[in-house]
């Protein structure tokens, strides 16, 4: 059992996946997380190749996130949320 006690529906984050906190935040939540909570990484174009085998499982968008994928992803949650 995780020494976090964590809540969540899903996380979104916007990352630098070159700098190294950014990786080890992206990790730590990875761990912590269940596999059916959704995880999106906002990064630069470019770094998807660079860091596939970290974004492995993780919803990638590049650079700034639409209205369509916030409506998206919400969706995606709730949906996630009644079926758990």
């Amino acid at each position: 059992m995780s020494q976090w006690s964590i809540t969540t529906h899903g996380v979104i984050f916007q990352l630098d996946l070159d700098r190294p906190q950014h990786r080890t935040i992206l990790t730590k939540y990875q761990e912590v997380l269940d596999d059916e909570v959704p995880i999106v990484a906002v990064v630069p174009t470019g770094q998807e190749p660079t860091y596939r085998d970290l974004l492995a499982g993780v919803d990638v968008w590049t650079d700034k996130s639409t209205i369509a994928q916030l409506d998206g992803f919400a969706a995606l949650v709730e949906a996630v949320d009644d079926f758990s």
